[in-house]
C-alpha cells in the first residue's frame, strides 16, 4: 500500500485520491487527519465536500480537529464544520464539543455573530437536548 502521507490531496482538484482516502479504516487515516481538515477551509473547493463525509466517517477520532477548527477564528473553517460535519456527526460525539458550541451559541465573537454561527450553533445544541 502507498505512504499513507502521499495520499493528502495536492491540489483542490486531487478527486483521485480523495477517492482512494474513501476505502480507508479510520485507523490507516488517523495520522494524517489534521491535514484532511485543512482541505476543509474552503467548502466550495471541490474535495471539500468529499473530504468532508471522509472525516465524518472518522467517528470521535476527528474531535481534536474539530475544536482546533471551532477555535479558529477562521470563519470559512467553522462555517464547514458547522454545516458539512458537526450536523451530520452521532450524537455521542457532538456532545464531546458542547462546550465549545456553547461558546459560540452563548458567547460568538463579532463573526462568528455576524456569520449567525451563534443560531446554528444553538440549533445543535437544542438537538442534542431533544435526543
Amino acid at each position: 500500500m502507498e505512504d499513507i502521507k502521499s495520499l493528502i490531496p495536492r491540489d483542490k482538484f486531487d478527486m483521485e485520491n480523495v477517492e482512494k482516502l474513501k476505502s480507508l479504516e479510520t485507523a490507516v487515516l488517523k495520522p494524517i487527519l489534521p491535514d484532511l481538515f485543512e482541505w476543509i477551509q474552503d467548502i466550495n473547493w471541490p474535495i471539500a465536500p468529499e473530504l468532508a463525509k471522509i472525516l465524518v466517517s472518522c467517528g470521535r477520532d476527528i474531535v481534536p480537529e474539530l475544536k482546533k477548527a471551532l477555535a479558529s477564528g477562521d470563519d470559512c473553517w467553522q462555517f464547514a464544520c458547522i454545516g458539512w460535519i458537526i450536523k451530520d456527526l452521532a450524537s455521542e460525539i457532538v456532545l464531546e464539543i458542547v462546550p465549545d458550541l456553547q461558546r459560540i451559541a452563548y458567547h460568538p465573537n463579532s463573526t462568528e455573530k455576524y456569520c449567525e454561527f451563534d443560531v446554528e450553533a444553538k440549533e445543535i445544541l437544542r438537538a442534542i437536548v431533544a435526543i
